[in-house]
């Protein structure tokens, strides 16, 4: 079915900002025809009459359209800024009772202000309930009505440590259902960041974030947004954007600060003091042990601008002294990018890669990247796109075939992983990374023959004396050969044993 697209494209961006190229292009069509076939509308044109004025219609349509992709404790560096940093002094300089008000813009299914609360009732107890009010919104109603379920299975828990999901979360067959102390505390709204008006909940807020929502529109659309989020803080307030993105959001709309090697934005006089005796938030305790603390990035020198506390302020308070941030400098290459990715430096990489696709979109290399990184946060959904999007600008990359095949692997898709696996073998016979993967599928699959074939073909390939180029260009993979040939040699031992047991019966 061939539909126009433009007219589709131009109303979603009007209403909500939206910008639907390359990949979500291809969604937006698929949708279409979909909700065609659900209306019973006999062309496009006359759904698209029919969309402009059914306020419930367009509703559907965006749902369908919006990614989800978010889990408990995303960044939690971030997390620390602000039990650490944010909340205290915002405590200390509030002239009366009224709570903090702390807001997730683009909530998605509300691991984010959930995990806002939890990681101030870490360190408040149950003092939370009176110091803070939280709220979340979202255009994608189905995401909120999730939310409003307090109801998450495995997936939203990459990298949460088991002590704080047996904490704050009741486990129910194959989902986890989030306590009511947690769940009550926060409200959900309905939220377009691109309309002209908001729900009186959301105003007045000390305290939003609004992360990995701003990579889904162009410059002047977010201007736009931070324009609309600025409206809706109070004087000091602040508003967190997420690592890879802030230095992109840079728009001259509120101050950028940097303070403990991360950056968010301020509205109005820039007062700093903490409390000298500030309890310190371990936020180790929220990852898996063996997850490392997020490292600081290395920074030149900046001039300092000095801040006095506040005369109201009976605390006791220390001096702190916050760095002016200088223009960022971009000159960065993907050379540069790959070697942070190859020292797992990935915050600083991404920050790369943001500022590299805002001069060149379309840069494959960029995305590919990108898409690596994403894949390595355990974000399948958005490396998926990633790569997809790469694909577009080179059809035949190697690197982009085993990145989707990959994406799929994790997500259980064990047909797509294997299709695109196949695609890279294809297009390059002597990829022996695509091979073993393919190999490790059929394995797991049960399907021993083709198993066996693919890991001795990987051997065959990696015992030459000069090992055949596997056709990746731009993942940095760090594969060590020996260590391969002995995985593959002992599943091709394994599979050997379990063949001649089934002989022997």
């Amino acid at each position: 079915m061939n539909i126009d697209l433009e007219p589709f494209k131009k109303l979603i961006k009007q209403r909500c900002g939206l910008i639907l190229e390359g990949l979500a292009e291809e969604k937006l069509s698929t949708v279409l025809a979909q909700r065609l076939i659900v209306t019973k509308f006999g062309n496009s044109a006359e759904y698209y009459f029919h969309l402009q004025s059914s306020d419930d219609e367009f509703q559907d349509l965006v749902n369908l359209l919006t990614i989800n992709e978010t889990y408990f404790f995303r960044e939690v560096e971030q997390l620390h800024l602000l039990t650490e940093r944010l909340v205290p002094r915002l405590l200390m300089q509030r002239k009366d009772s009224q709570p903090l008000r702390i807001l997730s813009a683009g909530c998605s299914s509300g691991e984010e202000p959930f995990s806002l609360v939890m990681a101030l009732r870490e360190k408040y107890g149950d003092e939370v309930s009176s110091l803070f009010s939280f709220a979340g919104g979202d255009i994608d109603t189905q995401a909120l009505a999730k939310a409003r379920s307090g109801r998450y299975n495995e997936f939203s828990f990459r990298g949460v440590a088991t002590a704080i999901k047996d904490r704050y979360f009741d486990h129910d067959g194959w989902d986890y259902h989030l306590k009511d102390e947690i769940r009550n505390r926060v409200e959900f709204q309905e939220m377009n960041l691109f309309a002209e008006e908001f729900p009186a909940a959301l105003h007045d807020c000390d305290i939003i974030f609004f992360r990995n929502v701003s990579i889904y529109f162009d410059t002047q659309t977010r201007r736009i947004i931070q324009q609309n989020l600025a409206s809706l803080l109070n004087e000091n307030g602040c508003l967190v954007i997420g690592t890879a993105e802030t230095i992109a959001n840079d728009l001259g709309v509120l101050s950028l600060i940097e303070e403990d090697g991360l950056f968010y934005f301020s509205k109005g006089q820039l007062i700093v003091p903490v409390p000298a005796t500030a309890p310190v938030f371990d936020f180790s305790r929220y990852v898996p042990s063996k997850m490392a603390a997020p490292e600081q990035c290395d920074r030149p020198e900046l001039p300092f601008v000095r801040c006095s506390p506040p005369v109201a302020s009976s605390l006791p308070i220390a001096e702190v002294v916050v760095p002016v941030v200088a223009p960022f400098d971009p000159c960065c290459n993907i050379d540069e990018v790959q070697q942070y990715c190859r020292e797992k430096r990935y915050k600083e990489a991404m920050a790369m890669i943001v500022i590299l696709l805002e001069q060149n979109p379309g840069d494959a290399s960029s995305l590919l990247l990108k898409a690596h990184i994403q894949l390595n946060s355990k974000e399948f959904e958005l490396a998926d796109a990633s790569a997809r999007q790469a694909l577009e600008t080179d059809p035949w990359s190697i690197d982009a075939f085993v990145l989707l095949g990959l994406a799929a692997k994790w997500r259980d898709l064990v047909k797509e992983a294997v299709r695109w696996f196949k695609q890279a073998v294809y297009a390059r016979h002597e990829c022996w990374l695509a091979r073993y993967y393919l190999a490790d599928l059929y394995r797991v699959g049960g399907e021993s023959d083709k198993a066996r074939r693919e890991y001795r073909g990987v051997l065959q390939l990696l015992s030459q004396a000069t090992v055949p180029d596997h056709g990746i260009k731009v993942l940095p993979l760090g594969i060590v050969h020996s260590e391969l040939r002995f995985l593959c040699e002992h599943q091709l031992g394994k599979l050997g044993d379990q063949q001649r047991r089934v002989r022997r019966k």
